[in-house]
């Protein structure tokens, strides 16, 4: 099965980014890339994790909003997929349930600001969509299968309702 990790942000650097963090980020999922490439899945695991806790520190922060939201998806995912070829079935479930429960929690969040949500909500229909492909092929998950049912924003949202 062919695996599609993610490589970049989506767009250009926002001025306000701070340089050294999307650098830092980028070389760690350019590091994770290699391992994977190479089956060092264990060492892809690590560099994946790292770029998780950059994107996570930035998020709803001085990070342009769906670049920010992006760094956070991109780098889940990847260590969704990781988790999956190391044949951590409960790993993958969990990585998967976690970035997309996030993201429905922070659409309904009403301290982020309006922006943050628009690209949350853009962003959970690719976060939906891996989960709906992981409850297909593991459909006794009740924990991914409670999330999945959030839908790909939330049933709170008011932009479900629009």
């Amino acid at each position: 099965m062919e695996s599609a990790i993610q490589t970049s942000i989506h767009g250009g650097i926002a001025p306000r980014i701070s340089i050294a963090s999307v650098r830092q980020w980028r070389e760690a999922i350019r590091q994770g890339n290699r391992a994977f490439q190479i089956a060092d899945y264990i060492r892809a695991v690590g560099h994946y994790r790292v770029a998780c806790s950059i994107a996570e520190e930035h998020f709803g922060s001085e990070i342009e909003a769906d670049q920010g939201v992006a760094l956070l998806v991109i780098a889940s995912l990847n260590l969704a997929d990781t988790f999956e070829k190391l044949d951590c079935v409960a790993e993958q479930g969990a990585q998967l349930c976690a970035i997309h429960e996030n993201l429905c929690l922070a659409m309904n969040e009403s301290a982020l600001d309006e922006t943050w949500r628009m690209a949350v909500w853009r962003h959970s229909r690719r976060t939906y969509a891996e989960l709906s492909r992981f409850v297909k092929r593991h459909p006794a998950d009740e924990r991914a299968r409670t999330v999945l049912g959030l839908g790909a924003a939330g049933p709170e949202t008011e932009l479900c309702r629009q």
